[in-house]
């Protein structure tokens, strides 16, 4: 072979080497710009250096033998596992406004599985495990070749070449040009984990504090003795439905006639805002601070809360005497998690015997779940008062289609409602990200008037109505600016019922404004047992609660 053929052959030979390096270094580059959230990735934040890079490419060049093969092995793992910790703080950030937090997150997993499997069968529950882990073999993979890239031998002289390039591309760390956000999202990990171990002694203590335990249980909520009380969870009503100009004139409009039917009903009614533990979704972790008096802000306080004994406002109403309901249409399954809360009656999506077509994800409409609590708890004349909690999902997201009211005779066994319903399916309407934003609002409108129509149609004398927002919609809905407020309601015909939960602060009518009081919502338990527990001298128990965010 003439001497022009070796050196061709060692162009193209140093060509693809020079290839590989470009692609070993852009794949470990894209996983130290990637940004922890959707709304970063854009060209001036992923065009910048990460300042990590060139130390990792410099340590393995200059280090040889053993000391090589265990930094490749560290670089690849750490860099393995900061790419899907920055997927899942997309996600949670742009789900529920928050960052991911690594040892309480980890335990959604299993319900995560469970609601996919629910709502598109075993299968694909099945699918999406085996596709994660197709996507961690891929990453560790394609991270286990880039690194194999730069440790290939190279001659002393271009290793420090490399070396000293490397060096200089560091020392940009300190221009607008470059970036350590790589090194940042290790430590904010760190800092993550460190704060949920201190959190979970935090909240252990917590569990035991109870402001209320040396009250005998049957003097709580005395001056409430007689009356049913209804507290009413909206599925994503927050704040933001009444406050964005897209929503707030159907929305609002609403609750002015929604006031002015109350009125004409002979009840009267008072809002305020409260702040709930959660944002997007995790409706649990709203329903379990208010009625436990405790921020329970993630997975991992309330699987603590559901393991201790700390007593809650359905405790509270059991030995007061009251008939405790829960009535929750989305649960289809067993639900453990019940034990704690010591319910007299579960009306899960089963027991509420729902024979009309699903609302996509959605197992029933608000009017169904209504009727049936009505017909099964209120309706009979010979029974003790009830204290029920109830959730109502018709405006859960996919927020499509949307049921219609019927007459309350024409409810039935549900099936009225296959045909009752928006003919616009969730695939139709998640095509346009406007039409999604419509149909949320005509959802919760729709929750707001099947509420007026049912405490207009069934309220009674002896009967106190809490409607209860759990948390704000999803942060494209919501906005990437929108706190964690959800407005509150309370209904009643009895003046003294209100009088003793108002305080004087709370706004006239069912439409909270900027002047509206707002409560963190685990003060809940605390103003529904100052209000109606009398001391033994005859005055009314502090409003005690944590009223605390830790």
């Amino acid at each position: 072979m003439n001497g022009s053929g070796i050196a061709g052959r060692q162009d193209r030979t140093g060509y693809r080497r020079g290839l590989r390096w470009i692609g070993a270094l852009a794949v470990l580059a894209a996983v130290l710009i990637l940004p922890e959230r959707i709304t970063d990735l854009k060209l001036s934040a992923v065009s910048r250096l990460p300042v990590e890079l060139p130390l990792i490419v410099a340590a393995l060049v200059l280090l040889a033998g053993r000391s090589r093969a265990v930094l490749r092995g560290a670089v690849v793992a750490m860099l393995a596992v900061m790419l899907p910790f920055k997927i899942a703080n997309m996600a949670t950030y742009f789900g529920f406004d928050r960052p991911f937090e690594p040892l309480v997150d980890v335990l959604m997993v299993p319900t995560a599985l469970d609601t996919l499997s629910k709502t598109a069968g075993m299968g694909a529950a099945a699918a999406a495990v085996l596709v994660v882990a197709v996507i961690v073999a891929m990453i560790v993979t394609a991270l286990t070749w880039a690194t194999g890239i730069l440790v290939q031998d190279v001659s002393r002289t271009a290793r420090r070449s490399i070396a000293a390039a490397a060096a200089l591309a560091a020392a940009l760390g300190f221009s607008p040009y470059a970036t350590t956000a790589a090194t940042v999202f290790v430590r904010d990990q760190a800092i993550a984990i460190s704060q949920g171990l201190r959190d979970a002694a935090q909240f252990r203590a917590e569990l035991l504090e109870d402001p209320f335990s040396n009250l005998p249980p049957l003097s709580r909520l005395a001056k409430l003795k007689g009356n049913d009380v209804l507290l009413i969870f909206v599925e994503s009503y927050g704040r933001a439905s009444l406050d964005n100009p897209a929503h707030s004139p159907l929305l609002r409009g609403n609750l002015r006639r929604f006031a002015d039917a109350l009125k004409a009903g002979g009840f009267s009614a008072r809002s305020a805002w409260m702040t709930s533990p959660t944002f997007g979704g995790e409706s649990y972790l709203a329903h379990s601070t208010a009625v436990s008096g405790l921020w329970v802000n993630n997975q991992q306080r309330y699987a603590q809360l559901l393991r201790s004994s700390r007593s809650s406002l359905i405790s509270d109403f059991n030995g007061a005497g009251w008939r405790t309901v829960a009535v929750m249409p989305e649960i289809t399954m067993p639900w453990p998690e019940a034990d704690y809360f010591k319910y007299g009656k579960i009306y899960s999506a089963p027991e509420l015997a729902y024979k009309g077509e699903s609302f996509d994800y959605l197992t029933m409409p608000d009017q169904y779940t209504l009727a049936t609590f009505h017909n099964f708890e209120l309706a009979p004349k010979e029974r003790p008062p009830v204290m029920a909690e109830i959730a109502l999902i018709s405006s859960h997201i996919p927020w499509a289609p949307i049921p219609k009211l019927v007459p309350w005779a024409d409810v039935g066994d549900g099936s009225v409602f296959t045909t009752a319903r928006t003919p616009e399916t969730a695939n139709e309407i998640w095509r346009d990200a406007k039409r999604v934003a419509e149909y949320y609002a005509l959802s919760v409108d729709y929750t707001l008037q099947t509420l007026m129509s049912f405490v207009t149609t069934f309220g009674r004398d002896n009967m106190l109505v809490i409607i209860l927002g759990d948390h704000q919609p999803m942060t494209f809905i919501a906005g990437e600016d929108a706190n964690h407020e959800v407005p509150v309601h309370i209904i009643a015909r009895d003046p003294e019922l209100l009088a003793a939960l108002d305080e004087g602060t709370w706004t006239d009518g069912m439409e909270p404004d900027k002047t509206s009081p707002s409560w963190p919502m685990d003060s809940l338990r605390g103003r529904l047992l100052g209000a109606f527990t009398p001391r033994p001298d005859g005055t009314l128990s502090p409003a005690t609660g944590s009223g605390q965010k830790p």
